[in-house]
């Protein structure tokens, strides 16, 4: 067992907390219940990180203590390969993974439409093992040394008749809606226009379209996600600042990143619900 305390709150340089990077730590390695979220919750004051699955074991307690410190708590335990030694050690291990269960706290359910619902958990499992946090409808994480955040879905109407079946898709009809792009940010620098997602190599799913742009030091992509039918149509947005010294150094690495991550959500919209 071994065990540390510190501040929590905003990590240096850092975009999320302490306890968002303890958690990515805990949750490095070994398998993780189904259940158990990737991004820690803001308003978490305790969480639990228990794996049995390997022939060694591990048990992680992430717990606010008074005055805005933290403690993080790991037990790790090979069996004994004695019978009699490892019988006793199983017992102390029940009573230790008992215990730590009760400090565990579930993830609040995701509210709003089945589309927002059905976004979020791709976002859940696009984060990977990186250092995320959920704070309200916002998830923030961290990317080759950037902070990216990405708001809530935000299923919406269709524009200008937006076509699921990509062999529908027309040029015009996305000129059409870069139109409307530049006249709501008037000050964006186009660093993708209104652009047709590609396609996956044999992967059957829907059209799927994006675009980048950088405007008061920000870079920021949206993603549109048409659905069959003319239903709802699925939005999000991820956004990172640049450096407020050199604003246009990093836009180009910024706008790749932003690009990956659309595309990588795109991708696993399509495998899932698709």
């Amino acid at each position: 067992m071994r065990r540390w305390t510190g501040r929590g709150g905003m990590a240096p340089h850092a975009c999320v907390s302490a306890q968002a990077l303890w958690w990515a730590w805990a949750r490095a390695g070994g398998a993780a219940p189904a259940a158990q979220p990737k991004a820690w919750r803001a308003g978490w004051q305790s969480q639990v990180r228990i794996d049995e699955a390997g022939s060694e074991k591990r048990i992680v307690i992430i717990r606010s203590l008074a005055g805005a410190t933290w403690s993080v708590t790991e037990w790790r335990w090979t069996p004994s390969e004695r019978p009699a030694t490892r019988r006793w050690q199983e017992g102390r291990w029940k009573l230790l993974a008992e215990r730590a269960a009760q400090l565990g706290q579930p993830a609040e359910a995701a509210q709003g439409t089945r589309e927002a619902r059905m976004l979020r958990a791709v976002l859940d499992a696009n984060l990977g093992p990186r250092a995320g946090e959920i704070s309200g409808d916002i998830l923030k994480w961290q990317a080759d040394g950037l902070c990216l955040e990405v708001d809530g879905a935000a299923p919406g109407q269709q524009q200008l008749q937006l076509s699921y079946n990509a062999d529908d898709s027309r040029l015009e009809q996305r000129a059409a809606m870069q139109l409307q792009l530049a006249r709501r940010y008037p000050k964006a620098a186009w660093l993708t226009p209104f652009s047709l997602v590609p396609a996956a190599p044999q992967v059957r799913s829907g059209a799927k379209f994006y675009a980048i742009w950088q405007e008061a030091g920000v870079v920021a992509g949206q993603l549109w996600m048409p659905a069959r039918a003319g239903g709802p149509l699925v939005r999000l947005r991820i956004t990172t600042p640049l450096a407020p010294a050199r604003p246009d150094a990093g836009a180009g690495a910024a706008r790749q990143l932003v690009e990956r991550e659309l595309m990588a959500l795109a991708a696993r919209w399509a495998q899932a619900y698709e």
